[in-house]
């Protein structure tokens, strides 16, 4: 584990928190105009959703290590949104308050590091949303495959494993679908051995032939 910010928070003398999510667990935050938390994800992958309290709910991203979770952008219409941060595994965040980093970081390097997690966040942002940009629930099931292979992949043999659990609830929610359009979507991949679910559905593998696939449909 990554404690390069644990260090920098220390030695700049700046208050803050460390919170563990194990996998599949969540925070909620909203928005406060009495402080303006922030969050450094410095170890493991989430994907963050905002629920609206009418019941949508929308995927903003998928963060992983050395991104930044600003939740302070806006507070139009605050009260009736917030935000859910959910762990695909065991993942650790630093939290802080934007005025007790300006008082404290003394140091232009520090400032530098800051400024290159948000860049690093807004990459990561402008990937997660090429998973939208499709109409098509399947095409965004298969954009969301693809996504976690080219980032997150472990090459084997014949196969890229995607290195956490992957319910198809968690598609479903990433992807504005619903279980049951998941499923038979992930069957009828599974069926032309595309990919396949191990270790009792909850790790999915990619095999090579699915690539060829999303070259013959044109996804990429």
């Amino acid at each position: 584990m990554d404690n390069k910010w644990m260090r920098l928070f220390l030695e700049s003398e700046t208050p803050f928190y460390v919170y563990k999510l194990k996998k599949g667990d969540s925070l909620i935050f909203q928005y406060s105009t009495n402080y303006k938390p922030v969050v450094i994800v410095f170890y493991g992958t989430v994907y963050m959703m905002k629920i609206f309290t009418n019941g949508e709910s929308f995927f903003l991203a998928i963060l992983t290590s050395n991104s930044i979770i600003d939740f302070n952008i806006t507070s139009l219409g605050s009260n009736y949104f917030y935000y859910k941060v959910i762990a695909l595994e065991n993942t650790y965040f630093i939290k802080f308050i934007w005025l007790d980093s300006i008082a404290n970081f003394k140091y232009l390097s520090n400032i530098f590091k800051l400024m290159d997690v948000f860049r690093y966040t807004l990459r990561q942002y402008e990937n997660s949303s090429c998973i939208l940009l499709h109409k098509s629930i399947r095409y965004r099931v298969i954009q969301l495959l693809l996504f976690l292979c080219r980032e997150f992949g472990v090459l084997n043999n014949n196969y890229i494993a995607i290195p956490f659990e992957l319910s198809q609830k968690t598609i479903s929610y990433i992807t504005g679908s619903n279980p049951i359009t998941v499923n038979k979507i992930i069957n009828d991949l599974s069926n032309k051995l595309l990919i396949k679910y191990i270790s009792k559905k909850k790790n999915l593998v990619c095999y090579f032939s699915f690539f060829r696939y999303l070259h013959d449909i044109k996804i990429k």
